[in-house]
């Protein structure tokens, strides 16, 4: 979340384009304070620096390009249909082959954000499908959090919150849910690892002695945020390694544990010590922003 003020400076280094809709703002990628990990894989609507639009462009507002990779410094974008075509000689400077995406530095692009900046729970600027998926602010008994409703050729998909489990799921048209969002509450000063007997005794973790409670190195975290997993250790580790590398193995610690072909993990925010959520984000994301959740 980023004040309307800050926004609103950042916007004015930034040629103005005449499609820009009133009361566009733009978040620069160079900005320190800002979180764009929730976006990768997803469509968002850039704009170029002019000093870079006038020598690779032929012009600064691209819609509905896909956010691709986040390197050290850079942005890479993915929007042949767009007109950002790695192919094209202007962008042989910045262009990835191997991807079809150009990568440019962090300052000669920044996200626009239509409607005013606010410093609440700010709307996702990023959506799976631009045309196909609107953000609704989904409020549970004490959590609330942005979720995307798509109408794709399979059906709707959309994210409903089951007050009696405490917990938001993915819902295909009109079947049954997969859990997508948990909370649970914990002892705010024993931290994730005091709840771990709890998840064992649920069967949500396996319940073994060497699936324990660490710090996640796979997920970056916003300011206020601890990210961490359930992983495998010793003996759990060693078998685990041992599994055939053509294959994809079940989670070695259980549903809610570790996993090679989906993200998953356990969220704690400094204010609330209380709660522990767990994100289930699949392979390609499951129409929630995680780092928008309010607890209350």
């Amino acid at each position: 979340m980023r004040p309307a003020s800050a926004l609103l400076f950042l916007s004015s280094l930034f040629v103005p384009a005449s499609a820009a809709m009133a009361g566009e703002t733009v978040l620069r990628f160079d900005d320190p304070s800002a979180f764009f990990a929730p976006a990768l894989g997803k469509q968002i609507d850039v704009r170029f620096s002019e000093a870079f639009a006038a020598v690779h462009l032929p012009k600064a507002d691209y819609d509905s390009v896909v956010l691709s990779q986040l390197p050290a410094g850079k942005v890479c974008l993915f929007g042949r249909e767009q007109g950002l075509d790695a192919s094209d000689p202007k962008l042989a400077d910045v262009a990835r082959p191997e991807g079809n995406d150009i990568c440019v530095a962090r300052a000669d692009v920044a996200v626009r954000i239509a409607g005013p900046a606010s410093d609440g729970p700010a709307m996702p600027f990023y959506n799976t499908d631009k045309k196909l998926c609107v953000w609704n602010w989904n409020t549970g008994k004490d959590i609330g959090l942005w979720s995307e409703d798509c109408l794709f050729e399979s059906g709707r998909w959309n994210v409903v919150y089951d007050a009696a489990e405490d917990l938001y799921g993915l819902r295909v048209d009109d079947g049954q849910p997969f859990p997508v969002v948990r909370q649970f509450h914990i002892d705010p000063d024993g931290g994730p690892e005091s709840y771990l007997p709890d998840l064992k005794a649920r069967g949500l973790v396996r319940d073994e002695a060497d699936c324990v409670f660490a710090p996640s190195a796979a997920q970056e975290a916003p300011a206020n945020w601890s990210i961490w997993e359930v992983v495998p250790v010793g003996k759990v580790k060693e078998a685990f390694e041992a599994l055939p590398k053509d294959e994809v193995p079940e989670p070695p610690c259980g549903d809610l544990g570790f996993a090679v072909d989906y993200i998953g993990f356990f969220m704690v925010h400094k204010d609330h010590p209380d709660r522990l959520l767990y994100i289930n984000l699949g392979q390609d994301g499951t129409m929630v922003d995680p780092f928008s959740i309010s607890l209350f």
